[in-house]
């Protein structure tokens, strides 16, 4: 295990919820807490460099969901209406009755939409980094797309093993002019695909309901919440199509459209940037400047 792998367990707490573990760290304090939820090939770890910027303003809280990271297995799959049950009896041990800022990456935000149709009222606004909603019709990107197949996925993921995980990563996932080093990829490797890991992994990947059923429910959840919202995409991400950056902005409605200076792992590749657009945000929310709040030209779609 590497140092910093170490280091952030250490750092970690868990709660117990109907038996199941959940890992996830907290830092800082405030009234204002931000909440921040990992997707594919991702875990709270991913969001440690963000977690250490926003902590000196804010109590951050970021989560493993359950079969990823530190948390644990349940016996039933990996599903999003899973993951999104356990949101938010997660927030009232943590939170108790506060609301939180959340931030939503990649994947996260299906499971996120599914709590919102119960729980929408422990939200006070929504970020979207790289995110997704029409599951029926999003394009697995490279390497999700191989690792979702049936006996090859299992072949496949035996390929990932630390540096071509992080040759992987550089190709697909972030600008080539970010620098991985080999204790990132260790680190990533033992959470993604070391182990009983490897397993949970490719559960995860590849238990998404892409129904219309799914998605009716996804629209109804995110028609449900009122709170601002924003979305933050990589000015080179072209795993997210612009159709369904499109549709997230007319089903969330009003939503402010972001660009960063990365690919998709905006947490790794641009944590300054993405600390700078988050504080503003919830810094006006907090001081009630909501109808004030403006991006600036370059930020407007």
């Amino acid at each position: 295990m590497t140092p910093s792998l170490q280091a952030h367990i250490n750092s970690g707490k868990t709660v117990e919820i109907d038996g199941l573990s959940f890992f996830y760290i907290e830092e800082g304090k405030g009234d204002e807490i931000i909440f921040l939820l990992p997707g594919f090939l991702t875990t709270s770890y991913n969001y440690r460099k963000l977690v250490e910027l926003l902590s000196t303003h804010y109590r951050v809280i970021a989560l493993d969901f359950l079969g990823t990271g530190f948390s644990g297995r349940p016996d039933g799959p990996l599903s999003h209406r899973l993951q999104a049950h356990y949101l938010s009896p997660f927030l009232e041990k943590v939170v108790g009755d506060k609301k939180v800022h959340v931030v939503a990456f990649d994947y996260a935000l299906p499971i996120l939409c599914f709590a919102f149709k119960e729980h929408s009222n422990q939200y006070k606004s929504l970020s979207i980094l790289g995110g997704f909603m029409n599951l029926p019709k999003f394009r697995y990107y490279f390497p999700l797309h191989f690792l979702r197949l049936p006996i090859i996925g299992e072949i496949f993921s035996f390929l990932f093993r630390p540096p071509l995980l992080r040759f992987f990563y550089k190709w697909f996932l972030v600008k080539k002019t970010h620098h991985f080093t080999s204790e990132w990829e260790k680190t990533m490797y033992h959470l993604l695909f070391e182990g009983k890991n490897k397993k949970n992994t490719l559960e995860f990947i590849r238990n998404v309901d892409r129904s219309t059923h799914a998605l009716r429910e996804i629209e109804e959840g995110a028609k449900h919440f009122v709170g601002l919202r924003q979305i933050y995409l990589g000015e080179e991400d072209f795993r997210i199509s612009p159709k369904q950056t499109e549709y997230m902005k007319e089903t969330l409605r009003t939503s402010s459209l972001v660009f960063l200076p990365c690919k998709h792992l905006a947490m790794e590749e641009c944590p300054t940037v993405v600390y700078e657009k988050l504080h503003y945000f919830v810094d006006s929310f907090s001081h009630k400047k909501t109808k004030t709040f403006h991006f600036n030209k370059q930020n407007k779609d």
